[in-house]
């Protein structure tokens, strides 16, 4: 059900958003600002939306999907409700720009991470899918919005797109907490496990010591009790927190003949994927058993706002790339319509360039992801290449002069760029792990933000100065293109990381 609601939930809400390059050609002529001031309002949009992704994902491990799609929903569409009445642009950046842009946070949050975290085999088809709404907006979205401005001006353009964003809150109230699936059978680990508990004598010379004993670390997670949704893991997870290692090796010092095993409920993760198990059952060899239970209570706030995840140097390179990709992503969105007006094509037809980039966005999610499900093939990879083709692209695009060959831009953008939306929680997942992905994908939606603040009035600016939309466009793909490149460092750095964690491994057996 989650995954069903996100993509109208994306189609109201980034149609919107990637669609207000037709709101900023209005707007540009009725403040009569310079272009810079005006692409303000759309970057502190996209910003906020981006910026508020740690807060959502508090908000979200504290109170559920539903409940802050619904309370960003409400908020999005008041402040658009708000915008009618605006008399300057000063009041667009508080009621466009923050308001809505944080309504937006917290609806784009939640409709993600539940998606990514419900699927598993089919997880890049899946997040495609889901997200392809995003690109259905942009195609609805742009000619529709054109034609509202030409019929009710503006304003009432704006009252009609808060009237939209409200239907999110009912879209949000489907989201539903997945009912934890009875497992008909269990995995030879867990099996293992439990033989262990009821013949411990019979595993004592073998599981002696900490290193042999990790072998058994792979388990199943049953997950109960979750407000985000999540579904259990049929893939083995390995134990790598710092705090439950910390806590196996100290009891380990304390008592060397206890053998370290696991039993059939091993753990209960609550409200989300990151969230710390609450108890875990040590086995003593020989006929005795015994059970020490560590209860672990963390601050929410702490554990959402942690930095553990900034001295990853995977997530440090991933983290920077997306900031590129962020400053000249929105870009295009922006500054195609005058783009090609300038170059001579009338206004009507350089609406459906959005249009476009909306129809190759969504079959990109979709193919993109159905290519990237398959075994044999290689996800960061082919994101890696969109990302570089999408930005050479967009510095090529400086040199169209036709609809026709903006058209092509507008299809390889819009297709290329399918892979950044749709695969990023994706690879977080490969990189970093599914239960990392809440904290991670929010602080990368940090960075994205404040990235995104600078790209569009940064082109603007160019064009105040220079005259041209040209310079804007060479950065923005430049700065997607050196996104793509750096990534392809990252397979080098993950195979270093894991000599030397073998180094240490060895150094440790070595001394011990």
């Amino acid at each position: 059900m989650n995954s069903i609601m996100q993509l109208p939930i994306d189609e109201l809400a980034d149609g919107v958003t990637y669609s207000f390059g037709v709101f900023y050609l209005e707007l540009l002529y009725y403040f009569e600002e310079g272009k810079g001031a005006t692409a303000w309002i759309a970057s502190i949009l996209v910003g906020v939306t981006l910026c508020s992704g740690p807060i959502s994902s508090l908000f979200v491990n504290k109170f559920g999907c539903r409940v802050v799609t619904i309370a960003g929903s409400i908020l999005a569409s008041a402040c658009l409700l708000a915008s009618m009445w605006a008399r300057n642009i000063i009041t667009l950046y508080f009621t466009i720009g923050i308001g809505t842009g944080l309504g937006f946070g917290l609806i784009y949050l939640p409709a993600i991470v539940s998606v990514t975290c419900y699927f598993e085999k089919y997880r890049s088809l899946a997040t495609g899918i889901a997200v392809c709404g995003s690109g259905l907006g942009t195609l609805i979205f742009a000619p529709c919005l054109d034609y509202f401005i030409a019929t009710y001006g503006w304003r009432g353009a704006i009252l009609i797109c808060s009237g939209i964003v409200l239907n999110c809150t009912v879209l949000g109230a489907l989201f539903r907490p997945l009912r934890t699936d009875k497992r008909k059978k269990r995995s030879s680990t867990e099996k293992s496990s439990q033989n262990m508990k009821n013949n411990p004598g019979e595993y004592s010379n073998n599981l002696s010591n900490e290193e042999q004993s990790k072998k058994i670390y792979s388990v199943s997670f049953q997950k109960e009790n979750n407000r985000a949704g999540l579904k259990s893991l049929s893939q083995p997870v390995l134990i790598s927190n710092n705090v439950i290692q910390d806590s196996l090796e100290n009891i380990h010092k304390e008592h060397p003949n206890l053998m370290q095993g696991y039993s059939e409920e091993i753990f209960h993760i609550h409200k989300s994927s990151t969230s710390l198990p609450n108890k875990i059952d040590y086995i003593k060899a020989g006929n005795k058993e015994f059970k020490i239970s560590i209860d672990r209570k963390l601050n929410a706030f702490q554990e959402d706002v942690t930095i553990s995840l900034l001295k990853d140097p995977v997530f440090i390179l991933f983290t920077f790339s997306n900031f590129c990709t962020s400053i000249g992503f929105y870009i295009p969105y922006i500054y195609v319509l005058p783009q090609a007006e300038e170059r001579g094509i009338n206004k009507k037809d350089a609406s459906y360039l959005l249009a476009i980039i909306g129809i190759a966005n969504t079959v990109g999610r979709i193919i993109l992801g159905y290519v990237s499900d398959k075994p044999w093939v290689n996800r960061l990879l082919i994101y890696n290449l969109c990302l570089t083709i999408c930005g050479i692209s967009t510095t090529l695009s400086a040199f169209c002069t036709s609809f026709a060959s903006f058209t092509l831009y507008s299809s390889i953008f819009g297709f290329t760029s399918g892979a950044y939306v749709g695969l990023t929680s994706v690879i977080l997942v490969d990189l970093l792990g599914l239960n990392r992905l809440t904290n991670a994908f929010g602080q990368l939606l940090l960075f994205q933000g404040f990235a995104s603040l600078l790209g569009p009035p940064i082109a603007g600016w160019l064009y105040d100065v220079l005259q041209s939309y040209d310079p804007g466009f060479f950065t923005a793909g430049g700065m997607i293109t050196i996104s793509g490149l750096i990534l392809f460092f990252i397979p080098t750095i993950q195979q270093k990381i894991h000599k030397n964690v073998n180094t240490q491994r060895t150094k440790n057996i070595i001394n011990n």
